[in-house]
């Protein structure tokens, strides 16, 4: 069986506990948009937990819990997430968490621009979060966006990064004002932040596949609500990624 929860409003809806709640009788969660720019809040018996990137179904043991490709991951933000479950005893490892090689990364120059447009549009501004959602979208679709999967290959990754923070310079110069990036400290990040990730990523589209021919019981988990939809929610104020149902198995 596969079943989506989705917020029908802008979010807020209660979707983390409700999460937590069916996964009991699910073999996986999988969460297939958004980023860290929203909380899902779960109290259950191992304590309060506020959970950003990863799904809602990783306080349970049994649980296989998905990052698809339609996220957006800000990896210094995982790995703080990552250590406050494991300071409260939560255990996660490879088995039990599986982040998709196709989801896009989300680096302190997207997080940098979401903060100089908001100053710019100063009282027109869209009351971002400022966690580089919107930047790191648009660099997407630009295709010009780092994929999880190139952790992998350190010599590739590296000759990308300074293909892209080359013109990540020439928007931000040209456009906001003199703030350079180098690729050196962002090829840094990626290495510091990413290294401990590494041994999650995996095709998560075959795994799920595997997993619906083998019967199991698969919980989608959308971030926000319908209302916040990029497509179908209150544009432009919206997120910019897609929560309705129709997209959790295309972000998956």
């Amino acid at each position: 069986m596969l079943t989506a929860i989705v917020g029908i409003n802008w979010g807020d809806e209660g979707k983390g506990r409700m999460v937590d709640l069916l996964a009991a009788d699910y073999d996986v969660v999988c969460r297939y948009q958004g980023g860290n720019n929203a909380g899902h809040t779960v109290v259950n018996e191992s304590g309060k937990f506020i959970l950003n990137l990863l799904p809602s179904g990783i306080l349970r043991p049994e649980v296989v819990n998905i990052m698809g490709n339609g996220l957006v991951i800000d990896l210094e933000h995982l790995h703080k997430e990552l250590k406050n479950l494991r300071d409260a005893g939560i255990k996660i490892t490879p088995d039990n968490l599986k982040i998709s090689d196709r989801a896009i990364i989300c680096l302190p120059y997207h997080v940098k621009q979401d903060v100089l447009e908001e100053e710019r549009l100063k009282d027109m501004k869209f009351g971002s979060t400022r966690r580089g959602i919107a930047p790191v979208y648009g660099d997407k679709y630009l295709k010009k966006g780092i994929r999880m999967g190139e952790l992998l290959d350190k010599r590739a990754l590296k000759k990308h990064v300074e293909q892209v923070v080359e013109w990540k310079n020439l928007t931000i110069n040209g456009g906001y004002k003199s703030i350079e990036f180098y690729a050196d400290d962002m090829y840094s990040w990626l290495l510091k932040y990413g290294e401990e990730l590494e041994k999650y990523i995996t095709d998560v589209g075959l795994y799920l596949n595997d997993a619906v021919k083998a019967g199991k019981q698969i919980l989608f988990e959308a971030q926000l609500g319908a209302l916040k939809d990029i497509d179908f929610g209150i544009y432009p104020y919206s997120s910019s990624s897609s929560p309705i149902a129709a997209y959790a198995p295309i972000g998956a």
